[in-house]
């Protein structure tokens, strides 16, 4: 079973600690009291689409329109190696394949509704490829999941609760 990262996106979110949840994705400008809430989990908190010297590292969205490594490269080089870079792409061959070259800890990748088929194949092609751990990013929507295979599922801190795999 897949480790959950949640992700939280305003004050309002529950930072939620429990044996299935190995990490925490915020905003940098997260409360102080969501902060320290999620530093005494003793579990790493990435950033989200920007480098905070305390935190554990970066959660960078990929813009698709864009050069793929040309995003990613900066943030890896700012962070060095010994901080956490998941990378969120589209469920292509191609992105997938870029986003991997620049050695990030995971590769996430988008899921909804319309792209899931497409994506559990791009997966499955990925995981026998490639040993960077992957996972899928279900906080754009949820949508059922059944007979993907990854190591991590982010989910929104409010889809938590009624979460299930």
């Amino acid at each position: 079973m897949p480790q959950i990262i949640l992700k939280i996106n305003d004050s309002k979110d529950k930072i939620y600690n429990t044996e299935n949840i190995c990490c925490y994705i915020a905003q940098k400008d997260i409360s102080s009291s969501q902060f320290q809430e999620i530093s005494l989990t003793g579990k790493p908190l990435l950033i989200l689409n920007d480098v905070e010297p305390s935190s554990d590292g970066v959660f960078f969205e990929v813009d698709s329109s864009k050069p793929i490594k040309m995003q990613i490269r900066p943030i890896r080089e700012k962070i060095g190696t010994k901080k956490i870079l998941g990378v969120a792409i589209e469920p292509t061959r191609h992105e997938a394949m870029l986003a991997s070259e620049t050695e990030p800890e995971f590769i996430a990748f988008r899921i909804t509704s319309e792209n899931l088929s497409k994506a559990k194949s791009v997966i499955d092609w990925y995981n026998d490829l490639f040993l960077i751990q992957s996972a899928i990013d279900l906080s754009a929507e949820k949508v059922d999941i059944k007979g993907i295979d990854v190591d991590f599922i982010i989910i929104n801190s409010r889809d938590y609760h009624d979460f299930s795999c």
